[in-house]
């Protein structure tokens, strides 16, 4: 009887055993899994600022419009690649001959750069086989003057910084005023040429060009010159 009842004494202690172990031993394997799997809250708060950081990255990667004209050039065109140049960012350029409205040429060192103001055209004045367009003169002396006064820079967009010509696509700054802008608002030129990576100021621009159509300015004040298509407006090439 004694042995008996050592026995089942036994087997208790055995199935309290085994319980505690099943027990405490899930739950702390449990706790341990938990905390590998969640972070503290320290770790929490870092994270998040990690991804503050990286948003506010993002969002001041690209400035307003009219951040980017206030800002002060950060390189000069000699220590930049222009085959990857830097974007949004103001590059000095000097050394430069006017060719029209919407053109001209930068020279550095030993290399002569052709550049095109983006998103902006205006009449002809020099095109092979093609007359000068009406307001063409004006356009391409408003653009010769405007150079002449210096403190030009250059600044290029998300996209494709050369187009099928091999001129580099750029916006452009006398000091902190857009060359583009004052084209358009003098209705010297008109929004066109809007290719995606290269318009991330298209709104900006119709603005300016709002402007000038609003008091009939430049070119808007001679009927049926600008024509509209659904995307943009032109020039017409048979006005005289």
């Amino acid at each position: 009887m004694k042995k008996k009842q050592t026995g089942i004494a036994s087997g208790l202690v055995i199935v309290l055993l085994v319980g505690w172990q099943l027990f405490f031993g899930e739950g702390f394997n449990k706790s341990k899994n938990d905390n590998s799997q969640e972070p503290s809250q320290e770790q929490v708060i870092k994270n998040e600022q990690t991804d503050n950081g990286q948003s506010n990255q993002q969002t001041d990667k690209i400035p307003s419009f009219t951040s980017l004209a206030n800002a002060k050039s950060n390189y000069e065109l000699k220590d930049v690649d222009l085959n990857n140049p830097p974007r949004f960012a103001k590059i000095a350029v000097a050394n430069i001959r006017s060719v029209d409205g919407d053109t001209f040429v930068i020279y550095s060192g030993s290399s002569e750069i052709r550049l095109r103001m983006l998103m902006v055209d205006t009449p002809e004045s020099v095109k092979k086989g093609m007359p000068v367009q009406p307001f063409g003169k004006d356009a391409s002396n408003y653009t010769k003057n405007a150079l002449k006064k210096g403190n030009v820079s250059i600044a290029f967009d998300q996209g494709e910084v050369k187009d099928q010509y091999d001129r580099y696509l750029a916006y452009v700054f006398v000091g902190t005023d857009s060359l583009q802008g004052l084209l358009l608002e003098k209705g010297l030129g008109v929004v066109r040429y809007i290719n995606a990576g290269g318009d991330t100021y298209q709104k900006d621009f119709l603005n300016f060009q709002d402007k000038a159509k609003s008091v009939s300015a430049g070119a808007w004040s001679k009927n049926d010159y600008i024509k509209k298509t659904n995307r943009y407006y032109y020039f017409d090439y048979d006005s005289k």
